[in-house]
């Protein structure tokens, strides 16, 4: 698994991160979520065949539209792990990972250890529906961005965190999982 030098030495700093990036896992290049997290954690859920799960919240701010997709995947031995990854809708490039989501016919995660090894590779459930949400997603972003007066996707992703702490937007986009909590 080749990940880009910049991808890499920002996990590296991280002790947990997740990150969308296109990664060629050997059948042409793929939007791949990648989650750096502990190697028990990731063998724990693993071991479990822990399903992971995906949704997305879009929001304008006073700064501009914040596109934020959840990632959830939970086992016991390994609890509850959520991350976030933030889409930029002015970046071309964030654009294009929308728009490959909307085509791919399979997403996969691929965990990564405090070494950056991979230590398990799962898939999503993903499907004609999830590929139309990625695409109304983006639709979603342009339309906001272009209502935008000012854009900062900084201030807009900053603006957006204050108003919603993580356990918060994971109980709003999985609300299934806090039920058994």
């Amino acid at each position: 698994m080749h990940v880009d030098e910049e991808v890499r030495r920002f996990l590296a700093e991280q002790p947990f991160a997740v990150v969308a990036v296109n990664l060629d896992l050997g059948s042409g290049e793929e939007v791949v979520v990648l989650v750096k997290t502990r190697r028990d954690v990731a063998e724990a859920l693993r071991a479990a065949r822990a399903p992971v799960e995906t949704g997305w919240v879009v929001e304008a701010t006073a700064h501009g539209p914040v596109v934020c997709w959840l990632v959830r995947c939970e086992a016991s031995g390994a609890g509850d792990l959520v991350g976030e990854v933030y889409l930029d809708p002015a970046d071309p490039s964030d654009l294009g990972l929308l728009g490959s989501l909307a085509r791919q016919e399979r997403v996969r995660v691929g965990f990564l250890d405090e070494d950056l090894e991979p230590a398990w590779v799962a898939e999503l459930a993903w499907d004609e529906v999830r590929r139309l949400e990625a695409e109304q997603v983006r639709d979603r972003a342009e339309e906001l961005l272009e209502r935008a007066e000012a854009y900062d996707f900084e201030g807009a992703k900053e603006a957006f965190q204050e108003r919603h702490s993580l356990d918060a937007l994971a109980e709003r986009v999985f609300p299934e999982a806090g039920e058994g909590h």
